[in-house]
């Protein structure tokens, strides 16, 4: 894909996600620039979780996502209790903890969801990036109480 286009697609989808209901759900965005969208998700009561989204070849491919505690190292194990969404793994791909769900690049390329295809995902509503993270921070959530 023109990266022009998959920077445009993820301009646009960064725009549509409300620094109101950001705050609302206590995201910190630290960054959002082109490809990288980094998101802090922190709890009253339990270790804040960081993910960073890289988007290169948004939305021509979901976005890899990585699982980090708040200064931004690696996890080395996933959120306990996660409905199956945070897998310990190891992932073939990375060697450590993944997202499980559909629209996580880790995902889409694991040899047990290759038939399970991202174009039958991409461009439904809660498919986009604001969309994906707001379904990891309600895995999260649920996982931390």
């Amino acid at each position: 894909m023109l990266e022009a286009l998959s920077r445009a697609a993820f301009d646009r989808d960064i725009g549509r996600i409300d620094p109101r209901s950001a705050q609302m759900y206590r995201w910190s965005i630290l960054e959002s620039s082109f490809p990288i969208l980094d998101v802090l998700f922190d709890h009253t009561t339990a270790a804040p979780l960081r993910l960073r989204l890289n988007c290169t070849e948004w939305d021509e491919l979901p976005p890899a996502i990585e699982l980090l505690d708040s200064t931004g190292r690696h996890l080395n194990t996933a959120p306990p209790n996660g409905g199956g969404v945070f897998n310990g793994g190891p992932h073939p791909n990375t060697g450590r903890p993944f997202v499980c769900m559909r629209g996580a690049r880790e995902y889409h390329v694991h040899s047990s969801h290759t038939t399970d295809l991202w174009d039958n995902y991409r461009g439904m509503s809660g498919m986009d990036l604001g969309g994906i993270v707001l379904q990891l921070w309600r895995a999260w959530k649920r996982s931390v109480g």
